[in-house]
């Protein structure tokens, strides 16, 4: 008999070194405020050459994370975010603190 298959569900992380779940909620966000498609938007895509962010544009992108996933990007940490993928990594770790403190 196997295993049940096991979801992962919002703000829990999962046993990939990437939620999927929070991926996703990136890339919608992402979308939403710099008017992309979904599709557009590659893990490896650059948030200012790439995608073509200007300084408030990224502001805009940050407020708008801090309230899709409710928990704070503090502006000495988001600095360092260059791309996509480093967004979804930054949040997944910080869903995790939280459900780990």
């Amino acid at each position: 008999m196997s295993a049940p298959v096991v979801t992962a569900f919002p703000d829990q992380p999962s046993s990939n070194s990437m939620n999927v779940n929070v991926q996703q909620r990136v890339f919608k966000v992402i979308a939403d405020i710099l008017n992309r498609k979904e599709s557009e938007i590659r893990l490896d895509a650059s948030i200012r050459s790439d995608l073509q962010a200007s300084s408030l544009d990224q502001m805009t992108l940050y407020v708008a994370l801090e309230d899709e996933f409710q928990r704070t990007m503090p502006p000495e940490e988001v600095t360092e975010l260059i791309t996509v993928k480093d967004i979804v990594s930054f949040i997944d770790r910080k869903l995790q603190e939280t459900t780990s403190a």
